[in-house]
């Protein structure tokens, strides 16, 4: 009975350490590495800004645009997510850093987060996108 109980209770513990998984879009033309990357700063926080701005030198002349989107404290009140919302996995904010030529999305990161996103998921969101594509 003991051993059950411990098993019930380690159980426990490590789900709900799960780390949230990154969903990652590559276009199956996308040459990579790239050359350079232009970045659209509209809307994003200054801190975000400033965390990209340190990890790449983004050139204004560059023809692929990279666009960041977020939400912070996203609250859904639909029925249809009690029982996620009950057991502490519905997502509180997302991450997108989207990288477009034209009208084309080239390379797409997607990630939800169960804390507001912050400088440090920026920060591994983009490490990802420059070790998949430069």
């Amino acid at each position: 009975m003991q051993k059950i109980l411990f098993l019930f209770v380690l159980f426990g513990l490590t789900s709900c350490t799960e780390k949230p998984k990154a969903n990652i879009r590559m276009a199956k033309n996308l040459v990579h590495p790239i050359a350079c990357m232009k970045l659209n700063s509209i809307g994003i926080e200054k801190e975000f800004l400033s965390t990209l701005e340190k990890l790449y030198s983004f050139d204004e002349s560059c023809t692929m645009v990279l666009s960041v989107s977020y939400k912070k404290d996203i609250v859904c009140n639909s029925s249809y997510n009690s029982v996620a919302k009950s057991t502490g996995k519905f997502p509180k904010s997302f991450l997108k850093l989207e990288l477009r030529k034209g009208l084309d999305v080239m390379y797409s990161y997607y990630i939800d987060l169960l804390d507001n996103v912050e400088s440090t998921d920026v920060h591994d969101g983009f490490s990802r996108l420059k070790n998949d594509i430069l």
